[in-house]
């Protein structure tokens, strides 16, 4: 068989601007080229910024005649992988219908960076996912509660729950987080079906298009694509060691005048920052002051290592500026599918109706079971064991990688999930992501993680779910990766350097 053309050869021609939007001859050149056979499917093109370079014309203008591509069911973008062909032009009335082209670009985005990553190799290594492992679910324990719950459930288990959720979790996560020094009456809090639904939910609850959020960045890949999806514009505040600096934060709120600012300030996805104790009351004077509601993202909070974190910025509030978001996932399992949101009075309306017109409730045997495991004198025993595993994980990546990749540079982090690595110099996220891919190791690529334009040099490596061996032989394809991008580059480098002439 013979193998397509290398992505160097394609016959893409330079676009002309006396003969139109450069990126409208750019998109058709590509599709001319896919109906004559020229590109064929599967076979993967140039990365935007080479096929920029190529043709002489910006990065934005090869972005948008991609993005076009993408909506006519053509080519498809993979983290990983590149952009690929997919299809060919149908000038066929009976061709199967290019539902790729109906989808909206948030749909389009959402796949991309959530769903669109499949391991391309059975034992490919996923340093992208934030899970922990099977071994770290409390699967024996849940199944004792399961079964008490079979042995006594009444009619109310079957009946369809209040809109806010099973009274009973409700108390239950109220209790919860009364012992963690936060006072929220159950009347307050809201059951999601996970913490990802309990963004979906605000968003749909309080954004229209055109409003504005502030985020930390790098942040939580999964809010990005809620606040887009309703329509936002994502606003960034970067982070150092200890969150998101005050006097960033008040200069971005006197100029851009957002609606909600999302904050998770503890053990932050991707970067594991704390936000410390003064910081988190000069925030909360800056949101009342300015009038802005707080979402506090708080889904690592218990996944400490050393000494426990600052208390959430929930129990600080006393303005009722502040809507918390707590999930079952990381304190137990994440297939369980059960969050909160713990809302001021003046909030839980829009969130009530928000939630119900999503998926009316969550399944009430999940949150039964939530319930009682919350209630557990076996939950404390399961928590510690979760953190010091975690901590042993977290031990020897950062070994593996001083070890075998020394040029990557890293803050420890003092809890949560993740690893924020910043790559060699002159080493970006798109010249190491479709090599790692190749040698079988799968990383979150910066950028995506970032509500504008940045972390190119970063990615997120993913420690909770996997035992040192495997972060050991991850991190060994990770360090041939680096070294067959920097080798790329660095020859790539070298053709294109200029010739100097000495006289």
């Amino acid at each position: 068989m013979a193998r397509p053309p290398r992505t160097d050869d394609l016959p893409i021609p330079r676009p002309d601007p006396r003969s139109g939007k450069l990126s409208r001859q750019v998109v058709e050149a590509i599709e001319s080229g896919i109906r004559s056979g020229q590109f064929r499917v599967g076979q993967r093109l140039p990365a935007e910024r080479k096929l920029a370079t190529q043709l002489g014309v910006s990065r934005t203008t090869v972005t948008g005649a991609y993005q076009e591509l993408e909506a006519r069911g053509l080519l498809r973008g993979h983290v990983g992988r590149g952009t690929v062909v997919v299809g060919a032009p149908s000038d066929s009335a009976s061709a199967a219908f290019p539902w790729s082209q109906r989808a909206s670009s948030s749909a389009r985005q959402a796949w991309q960076l959530s769903l669109g990553t499949p391991a391309h190799r059975a034992d490919v290594i996923r340093f992208d996912v934030g899970w922990t492992d099977g071994s770290l679910y409390p699967v024996t324990e849940l199944n004792a509660i399961l079964r008490e719950i079979a042995a006594d459930a009444a009619l109310d288990l079957y009946r369809p729950p209040r809109p806010g959720g099973d009274p009973v979790l409700r108390e239950a996560v109220s209790r919860w987080l009364h012992s963690r020094g936060t006072e929220v009456p159950p009347e307050s809090i809201l059951i999601t079906t996970g913490g990802q639904q309990g963004l979906n939910v605000l968003a749909r609850a309080f954004l229209e298009p055109g409003d504005v959020v502030v985020t930390e960045s790098p942040t939580f890949i999964g809010a990005l694509v809620a606040f887009r999806w309703a329509g936002a514009d994502v606003i960034g505040v970067p982070v150092d060691h200890e969150g998101v600096p005050p006097d960033l934060l008040e200069e971005t709120l006197i100029r851009h005048r957002p609606k909600l600012i999302y904050l998770m300030p503890t053990f932050q996805n991707p970067t594991g920052a704390v936000l410390g104790r003064e910081r988190r009351r000069r925030i909360l004077d800056l949101a009342m002051r300015h009038r802005v509601p707080v979402i506090e993202s708080d889904l690592y909070g218990e996944i400490y290592f050393d000494e426990p974190p600052p208390p959430p910025l929930k129990a600080l509030d006393g303005a009722g500026l502040v809507i918390y978001q707590g999930s079952f996932s990381k304190l137990a399992a994440p297939g369980l599918r059960v969050g909160w949101l713990a809302a001021p009075p003046g909030a839980w309306p829009p969130l009530a109706a928000a939630k119900a017109f999503a998926d009316l409730h969550t399944p009430a045997l999940t949150q039964r079971l939530a319930a009682r495991f919350l209630e557990s004198p076996r939950l404390e025993g399961h928590l510690a064991t979760v953190r010091a595993e975690c901590r042993r994980r977290r031990d020897h990546l950062v070994s593996a990688l001083r070890r075998d990749i020394p040029r990557i540079s890293f803050r420890i982090p003092s809890g949560g999930y993740y690893l924020w690595a910043q790559l060699p110099p002159a080493l970006r996220t798109e010249d190491l992501v479709p090599a790692a891919a190749a040698h079988g190791v799968m990383v979150r690529p910066g950028p995506e993680m970032v509500p504008e334009r940045g972390g190119e040099g970063h990615v997120r490596l993913c420690f909770a779910g996997f035992e040192p061996a495997r972060l050991t032989e991850g991190v060994r394809r990770l360090a041939a990766a680096v070294e067959e991008a920097s080798q790329r580059v660095n020859g790539a480098r070298r053709e294109t350097a200029p010739t100097v002439s000495v006289v």
